[in-house]
């Protein structure tokens, strides 16, 4: 294989292959010869050069969250553009010709995917972690069982596509294409990466070129009454939560639309006539299969979000929950997780089984909780919250503080823990923050509490200051 050399335009050389090792609906991708850099190059015709060009300066420049406050924190997050190929001095002729590629050349350069989001599948073929994989579809059968990952691993994955893209709405930006194949994603490890940036719907410079990925479009996109947005973004989302976490997509049920065609059938069913195949009052488009694991299971934050996007946005867009919403009705999720037996998870909480999410596995005896409240100079709130206490499990800012979040700002030091010891339950405080046990003692630094029910704890002295009540399910 060939060497090719490559001027960026901001005068950096790479090298790379001189053949691709993809080849995409707009772009051929090559490696640089040390594997840190995928270059796309645009092949074919290219009709609004001026206008990807732009696109591509703003995306590298004024709209880069990886340059922007806590960028490298955000770095993970993205495979974020970080140069362009343009013009005729930055290959050789003989290599656009060979290859088929615009001309003047055009391309966009972004770093190679981590390890972690490649695996062998069953035939011991490398693939890229594409959402496809593990969504229960017939390409799930392909996939290692130890590369599914967990409920909680899931969850994980869930939070940082939610927390990437409500990134990206903060800063005015849509994706326009969220799919399955334009996000990667690691069960085992809970990890997620969007990918396929250069296409960004930047506002005021940059309108959508693409429609986006069926089963991912916008119900008011295919019904010709939208262009991809934000407000489409939230569709797409709440599809790959929803077929991450459950393993089926929202609205892929048995109700027929058009018996003319089943190009007809899929755009109504995916538009116009789009109808989520949980739907709480219209049952006219059933799921394939029983649904063994409703939404609901997951627990009230995440039923709220799916209802709202499913049920009440799902022609009406403005009432979608939003990437934000999505990230706290995870993280409220993620506090009502409890280990199995087994070493799997499941979500419980008032109404919920004390059993795994197919109901195939029980946990034994009461669980502990924590009932979540907040007492100000008025009075102690309910925040109507709950968090699921089991042993090991550490305790953060976000679950002792208010206004609190294990997001980007989050300190995560560890501020104390769960632990079983002696036939007893036991909250340990590693912090340098009292707890004040209500009408008891104060359990300072490296100080415990045994966790029994009806103990009622302050955190610190400060009003409004978080208050733990400790019950059992």
């Amino acid at each position: 294989m060939g060497v090719v050399h490559v001027r960026l335009t901001d005068g950096r050389v790479l090298q790379i292959d001189d053949e691709p090792v993809g080849t995409g609906a707009e772009k051929r991708v090559f490696l640089t010869r040390d594997r840190q850099y995928a270059v796309g190059f645009y092949y074919g015709a290219l009709s609004d050069r001026r206008e990807r060009v732009d696109r591509l300066t703003r995306i590298l420049t004024n709209y880069n969250p990886t340059l922007a406050a806590n960028g490298t924190y955000w770095s993970p997050y993205f495979c974020w553009p970080v140069g362009v190929v343009d013009g005729v001095n930055a290959i050789p002729l003989a290599f656009a010709q060979r290859q088929q590629l615009v001309w003047p050349p055009l391309a966009v350069v972004t770093p190679t995917y981590r390890g972690n989001f490649y695996f062998r599948d069953r035939f011991g073929s490398k693939q890229e972690k594409e959402v496809r994989w593990f969504t229960g579809g017939k390409a799930s059968r392909f996939v290692p069982q130890a590369e599914t990952g967990s409920l909680l691993t899931r969850l994980q994955v869930a939070v940082r596509l939610a927390r990437a893209v409500r990134r990206l709405h903060m800063a005015g930006l849509a994706h326009a294409d969220l799919s399955n194949k334009n996000v990667l994603v690691d069960p085992k490890g809970g990890d997620a990466c969007i990918i396929d940036i250069d296409s960004l719907v930047v506002p005021g410079v940059a309108p959508p070129s693409v429609l986006g990925t069926p089963g991912y479009i916008a119900p008011e996109v295919l019904a010709n009454k939208a262009q991809p947005s934000i407000a489409t973004d939230k569709h797409a989302l709440a599809v790959l939560l929803y077929e991450l976490l459950l393993q089926r997509h929202p609205l892929q049920g048995k109700r027929v639309n058009s018996t003319r065609s089943a190009e007809e059938d899929e755009q109504l069913s995916m538009g116009a006539r789009a109808l989520f195949i949980e739907h709480p009052t219209d049952q006219r488009n059933p799921p394939h299969t029983p649904i063994s694991v409703p939404f609901t299971r997951l627990g009230p934050a995440l039923a709220q979000c799916f209802t709202r996007t499913f049920v009440d946005g799902l022609h009406t867009p403005n009432r979608r929950a939003d990437a934000a919403e999505w990230e706290v009705a995870l993280y409220r999720t993620m506090q009502r997780v409890h280990p199995l037996p087994s070493g799997k998870w499941t979500v419980v909480g008032p109404g919920l089984p004390l059993a795994s999410l197919a109901g195939d596995e029980r946990l034994s005896g009461p669980v502990l909780v924590a009932h979540v409240l907040r007492e100000t100079p008025e009075g102690v709130v309910d925040e109507q919250d709950l968090l699921v206490l089991f042993h090991h499990l550490a305790l953060h800012d976000w679950h002792l503080r208010i206004g609190s979040l294990p997001n980007e700002k989050a300190d995560r030091t560890p501020r104390g823990y769960v632990a079983q010891h002696g036939g007893k339950w036991w909250l340990v405080n590693t912090s340098d923050t009292p707890w004040d046990v209500i009408d008891g003692p104060r359990i300072g630094r490296n100080a415990s509490v045994e966790c029994v029910s009806g103990l009622t704890l302050r955190i610190g002295e400060a009003l409004p200051a978080r208050v733990l009540r400790i019950g059992t399910l």
